[in-house]
């Protein structure tokens, strides 16, 4: 067997979860996102990966079941098609939601930084003055935690979905990664002294964070990653009804919480 056929049975043995994991390193290689896509719109004709990547799962799956029923082969094939489809949709809505978040995160860092700043640099006989200090002063410091909260328990879901779904290997793009890391040590710095400050000023200390709040949170971002792109990906398959369901059992779910948030 030469060694072009025998890379071509190799392809063909892939599980939907190696065709993407093949895919992801190719396309971390470019760095970014918008770098990877400007690769893919320079050749001629624009590539589409989900593209390719559909057909070599459908090639994989017809290979493995040769010989078996023509009923057997097709089930084979739209599992195939539905594992890798959303797995390449579940990569695409990490980066997506990361890069959503980053941009809300930077303006919401930026505004309690500054309210911070703002009640900082009052005078002492003002704060005196003032009956609502502490109280607005602990509101700005606990909305930081909150804050750093809310990084962690996505980098958590992230990292429970990456392990579930990817085998471990991670979804964020070099750029996302990077940008992604240096938030948080940004959220970070600003939460610790908000807290330093807050001390000097005499605030209360705030009430430990709950461990069980973040992993219900933590269990809400997992479902906002995974159940959309899984609707989504049955909506390209043509499974309309199916991803129907999904989304809205999804939507059902984030209702319902919201009306426990409110109730509580």
């Amino acid at each position: 067997m030469t060694a072009e056929r025998r890379l071509a049975a190799l392809e063909a043995s892939l599980s939907p979860t190696q065709l993407i994991l093949r895919w992801l390193a190719g396309a971390h290689a470019f760095g970014g996102t918008e770098s990877y896509v400007a690769s893919l719109l320079a050749q001629e004709p624009p590539v589409a990966p989900l593209d390719r990547l559909a057909r070599e799962a459908a090639h994989g799956a017809r290979t493995a079941m040769r010989g078996k029923r023509p009923e057997v082969i097709d089930a084979a094939v739209r599992s195939a098609l539905r594992e890798t489809v959303f797995r390449f949709e579940l990569v695409m809505r990490i980066n997506v939601t990361a890069h959503e978040l980053l941009d809300r995160e930077v303006l919401i860092d930026a505004a309690l930084a500054a309210h911070v700043a703002l009640l900082s640099c009052e005078n002492k006989r003002g704060r005196r003055a003032d009956t609502t200090y502490l109280e607005r002063f602990a509101t700005r410091r606990d909305l930081l935690a909150l804050r750093v909260g809310e990084l962690r328990a996505a980098r958590e879901a992230r990292e429970i979905v990456e392990e579930r779904y990817l085998d471990g290997h991670g979804a964020f793009f070099p750029d996302v990664a990077a940008a992604w890391d240096e938030q948080v040590r940004s959220t970070d710095s600003i939460a610790d002294a908000a807290v330093r400050l807050a001390e000097f000023d005499g605030v209360p200390a705030a009430l430990p964070p709950n461990p069980e709040a973040l992993t219900r949170r933590t269990t809400e971002l997992v479902a906002d990653l995974v159940e959309p792109a899984k609707a989504e990906a049955l909506e390209k398959l043509g499974e309309g009804r199916k991803a129907f369901d999904i989304a809205a059992g999804w939507v059902r779910a984030r209702l319902s919480l919201l009306e426990s948030d409110a109730d509580g």
